[in-house]
């Protein structure tokens, strides 16, 4: 409640601001979240998982880099305490955010499994 307040608060001081504070476009990131599956995504082939000291984390974050996607920031993995199926192709409990640049969100939405749910 307090960093919602809070950011009302900044978000109220800025709009009474003398100087255009808008961020270069290059400067822009967007936030992804989403919620993966168990143990079907790009990331889970058997070329991101021939390094078994790799935790699925990393894997991810190669596979974007091999995608194309420059700098990854704020790369983040909470869990949930959920119950879901045992397949594959059912969510996991982790739930992944990060930010990326504008340019790397664009490129992000050509890329499976991201293309299939950012507009």
């Amino acid at each position: 409640m307090l960093r919602k307040t809070f950011a009302i608060a900044l978000l109220a001081l800025a709009s009474f601001s003398c100087e255009s504070s808008s961020v270069p476009a290059e400067n822009e990131v967007k936030l992804v979240a989403f919620k993966p599956n168990q143990c079907s995504e790009p990331w889970d082939a058997a070329k991101y998982t021939s390094n078994e000291s790799l935790s699925r984390a990393d894997r991810l974050k190669n596979y974007l880099k091999d995608s194309g996607i420059g700098q990854i920031t704020n790369f983040a993995v909470t869990t949930d305490n959920n119950a879901y199926c045992a397949a594959c192709t059912c969510p996991s409990s982790d739930n992944i955010k990060f930010t990326v640049s504008l340019s790397d969100f664009e490129k992000l939405k050509t890329v499976a499994p991201f293309s299939t749910y950012l507009k």
